[in-house]
């Protein structure tokens, strides 16, 4: 019979996990976003079509999955030989975070060891996210300006957009 000490040890380990789990999660699903956002602005935003038209396809690209936004920016010869690399490699360690994730993973709730191995492969997908929206943002930032939009201009549009997000009650 396991001791109570033992158990709280297996729960501690699982709350550890489903945090990095969470967090890595939330992370991807940014980065997402912001992947379907840079291909309608670079692929199919057109000059002068309008904010509705234009977050009416940021809409349709944010409804497709990760791999399908991959593809089409792939496609579209949008990414560097590099980044193409990297948002590859980062897909498929997405769809093992969410596909098999917990049943290859099932050990590192008993183990230290499984559990660190975890972890890391965890904070992996989360720094990749983290570092590929930051590529993705320096693209935008080159676009645009190629366009004649200021870094005034952008700095001033994004103070506002967090205002607005830090001020909004949605959940």
């Amino acid at each position: 019979m396991e001791s109570f000490a033992h158990h709280l040890q297996k729960a501690d380990r699982l709350a550890a996990i489903t945090q990095r789990v969470g967090f890595a999660l939330w992370q991807l699903q940014e980065m997402e976003g912001v992947a379907a956002q840079y291909f309608v602005l670079v692929a199919q935003a057109t000059l002068g079509m309008g904010l509705a038209a234009g977050n009416a396809l940021i809409e349709k690209a944010q409804s497709k999955t990760f791999g399908a936004t991959i593809h089409k920016i792939t496609k579209a010869g949008l990414l560097s030989s590099e980044l193409e690399l990297r948002f590859t490699n980062l897909l498929s360690e997405r769809n093992w975070l969410v596909h098999k994730s917990r049943s290859i993973s099932r050990n590192a709730i008993y183990s230290d060891t499984a559990m660190q191995k975890l972890i890391l492969r965890l904070d992996a997908i989360t720094n990749e996210s983290n570092a590929l929206l930051r590529e993705l943002s320096a693209l935008v930032e080159y676009h645009v300006r190629k366009h004649g939009v200021t870094e005034e201009y952008i700095e001033e549009t994004a103070n506002q957009l967090l205002e607005q997000w830090h001020t909004s009650d949605a959940i």
